[in-house]
């Protein structure tokens, strides 16, 4: 099988490295380093980071790139806007109500036929990743699978509702989600 292209492969791996890694507040990423480790050459590596950059995965700095530094208020945003894309899927024109995971619904509306709504999507998930470990610790997906369900057979218009204050409710948590992911609390469910 042939050998995928670096700048793929250097991709994935970084992208999944993020989503996996938690809030990683403002560490370094060099370049050779990471180079090195993947085993490819640094032109791949620097092409990937502006890419994450450019999707505000990560900055850039005056030496170099490094992870986001993340707060309450702009985590907050991030589940705000999360719900406005969410429910906007589930109410837009040919959305399929069963292709929602309700315990997902951010993923359920990169499904919708809309594909700038399904881009958006994607990329307001990619930057509440890592989050998603501390979100799962602190709210659990259980206490809120009944009210979505209700509201899926209800229709477009309850489903909508339903998902908004499912991540106003992550947005009001912002600061307990933040503090579990770096560990600075321990996860008691809310």
């Amino acid at each position: 099988m042939r050998d995928r292209d670096p700048f793929d492969r250097t991709l994935e791996t970084l992208r999944r490295r993020l989503a996996q890694a938690g809030p990683m507040q403002g560490a370094a990423l060099p370049i050779s380093g990471l180079a090195e480790e993947l085993g490819v050459s640094p032109t791949p590596v620097r092409e990937v980071l502006a890419r994450l950059a450019g999707e505000e995965l990560i900055v850039r700095t005056p030496h170099g790139y490094a992870a986001l530094l993340h707060d309450p208020a702009q985590i907050a945003e991030l589940y705000d806007l999360a719900g406005v894309l969410a429910a906007a899927a589930a109410l837009s024109p040919g959305m399929d109500l069963a292709a929602f995971d309700l315990a997902d619904p951010l993923t359920a509306a990169q499904a919708a036929p809309n594909q700038a709504l399904a881009r958006a999507s994607a990329r307001v998930q990619a930057q509440l990743a890592p989050m998603s470990v501390a979100e799962h610790e602190l709210l659990g997906a259980a206490a809120e699978r009944d009210g979505p369900a209700v509201a899926w057979s209800a229709g477009k218009v309850a489903l909508a509702r339903a998902v908004r204050r499912h991540f106003a409710r992550r947005a009001a948590h912002s600061g307990r989600i933040l503090a579990v992911a770096l560990g600075l609390i321990k996860s008691p469910r809310i």
